[in-house]
């Protein structure tokens, strides 16, 4: 009875938590070293002196992380990743993050395009972390961002951008997507914990 009851609270417990993070990107913590599941994309590349590259040198955890170095005006630096995505379904956001060139100004944000079945742009959303101006953080500081965004209908990819400009250079880290479950199925996976309590009580 003991040990029934106590495989009914767990199932009731983690499931739900379990079925939030499910993650969705490959690699976004960047500890393989390299971009491997992501690409890369330089505005004007043979023009301009900038780079996108792994990082272990200035360190979020010990580990390594996603250096985008601008030097230009314009969005000049992407790392990108294309994930499976559902339409009018929401998801959650996560990632730390940091500028160093705190006396200039600079530009850091994330795009998410959307497309449909047959791969035709659908729409995006635009997250600014910061923009023309100053950057937020002081040297060696981490700062984090978290945030909700559902899908346009009708998607069936997204493609995740992490971009930098203006003569700036921003580390990224952790960038985590998951999807987030109806209260319903929240309700029903806490039921099924409580069904399966009963049974094997």
């Amino acid at each position: 009875m003991k040990f029934a009851g106590i495989v009914g609270i767990l199932f009731f417990a983690f499931a739900p938590s379990a079925y939030l993070q499910a993650e969705l990107l490959v690699n976004g913590d960047f500890n393989t070293g390299d971009f491997s599941g992501w690409w890369t994309w330089a505005a004007d590349e043979a023009n301009q002196s900038g780079e996108i590259e792994p990082d272990s040198g200035y360190s979020y955890n010990g580990t390594p992380n996603a250096k985008l170095w601008s030097a230009s005006s314009e969005w000049a630096m992407t790392l990108g990743q294309e994930f499976a995505i559902a339409g009018d379904t929401a998801y959650s956001l996560s990632l730390v993050y940091s500028a160093r060139w705190t006396d200039s100004w600079g530009s850091a944000g994330i795009s998410i395009d959307y497309y449909d079945a047959g791969w035709t742009w659908i729409g995006f959303e635009w997250i600014s972390l910061y923009n023309q101006q100053p950057s937020p953080n002081a040297e060696s500081e981490w700062l984090s961002y978290t945030g909700n965004f559902t899908a346009a209908t009708g998607a069936a990819t997204a493609s995740l951008k992490l971009k930098a400009a203006d003569w700036t250079t921003v580390y990224f880290d952790n960038v985590a997507i998951s999807i987030i479950p109806e209260p319903g199925t929240l309700v029903l996976l806490g039921l099924g914990g409580l069904v399966l309590r009963r049974r094997i009580a």
